[in-house]
């Protein structure tokens, strides 16, 4: 008559196929847990993938474009034929000049006939500069830019001056701190473009959109949030 075996004595070690058991169920729980913490260490590293950065580059001028030579001359003239066919497309409209300079400051807007017939009766921010991508590879959209200066970061700033640096037609930010062309930009502002004018109420123009300040000869960064 065989005898059964008798059960594991309590506190006593595991030998055997119950120990290599219960081995493997303690190595499945801790890669487990540490699937779980990287993937929480992601989301808290604000690691969304919406939210990378685009080398872009800024101009003021289509010569200051082609003189930099970081873009052939011929990238050049068509990112400025193509940003100023946008602007006239798609600039906000302003039912007054003072609406429009509330914003975009004293010398930033012109009445919106001497750019587009459909403007006719209205006043749009003067194109001040336009944004292109660092390689063709990026395949980022060309956005005109619009000068940056609300009349409430004036006062606050006790001037009445640029120094806001530019909005994009969608209302995101591109700040401006002197010198340099190559900016990194976040995507959700390089790839989010206006389609169609907005006209823009008292209350301002945009309201959301990151900021991102020119730094650096190659292109520093810089970030925050900002209305355009």
């Amino acid at each position: 008559m065989e005898t059964a075996p008798a059960p594991e004595a309590a506190g006593a070690p595991a030998t055997g196929s119950a120990a290599t058991r219960r081995s493997k169920r303690s190595a499945a729980v801790s890669l487990v847990l540490v699937a779980g913490a990287g993937a929480a260490a992601l989301t808290l590293g604000g690691l969304d993938p919406s939210q990378r950065e685009e080398e872009a580059l800024v101009y003021g001028s289509l010569g200051a474009c082609i003189a930099q030579q970081l873009r052939s001359a011929e990238a050049c003239i068509t990112a400025y034929k193509t940003a100023q066919e946008t602007y006239a497309a798609t600039a906000p409209r302003y039912e007054t000049e003072a609406d429009c300079q509330r914003h975009h400051g004293s010398g930033g807007c012109t009445p919106g006939e001497q750019v587009t017939a459909a403007a006719n009766g209205r006043y749009l921010p003067v194109m001040a500069a336009f944004m292109m991508g660092r390689t063709d590879a990026q395949d980022l959209p060309i956005q005109p830019l619009y000068a940056h200066a609300p009349e409430e970061e004036r006062d606050a700033a006790g001037t009445a001056g640029h120094g806001g640096g530019y909005c994009t037609g969608a209302g995101g930010r591109v700040a401006y701190a002197g010198g340099a062309s190559r900016v990194h930009v976040p995507a959700s502002v390089a790839r989010t473009t206006s389609t169609t004018p907005r006209t823009i109420s008292r209350g301002g123009f945009g309201g959301t959109g990151r900021a991102t300040a020119f730094s650096g000869g190659s292109g520093g960064r810089a970030g925050g949030t900002g209305g355009g």
